[in-house]
């Protein structure tokens, strides 16, 4: 598969992602729809976030480095995933209202925790 089809399926992947989350906002009530109704919306909020993301970080890390590559892409994507982890985690936090600062701040502190492992993976390889 080459770079721009895999870009391509997840622009597309990332937009039906989107649209699911719009029409579960549009045709049912997250408040009275239950557990299933919120895991439905915040799974395609994520999936719509971590693609927009991925791409989003792959195209400004591609003019920045002058090129685009699939050492980019890897990247990218992970950054894509923790960002759209992390506001997804916030707005969990918030509906089941345990979002206070120092929440916040150990969820953030977790997450550059992970990023920071990465890598360091990636600099000993």
């Amino acid at each position: 598969m080459t770079l721009k089809s895999y870009l391509w399926g997840i622009g597309l992947a990332s937009f039906l992602a989107l649209i699911s989350f719009a029409a579960i906002l549009w045709f049912v009530s997250p408040d009275g729809g239950g557990a299933g109704i919120l895991i439905l919306l915040f799974s395609s909020l994520f999936l719509a976030l971590c693609g927009g993301f991925g791409l989003a970080g792959f195209y400004w890390r591609g003019r920045r480095a002058g090129r685009l590559s699939d050492s980019l892409l890897t990247v990218s994507f992970r950054e894509g995933t923790l960002l759209a982890l992390l506001l997804v985690g916030f707005l969990i936090m918030n509906v089941y209202r345990v979002f206070y600062w120092w929440t916040a701040l150990i969820f953030l502190i977790l997450t550059a925790a992970i990023e920071m492992a990465f890598l360091y993976q990636e600099k000993e390889e």
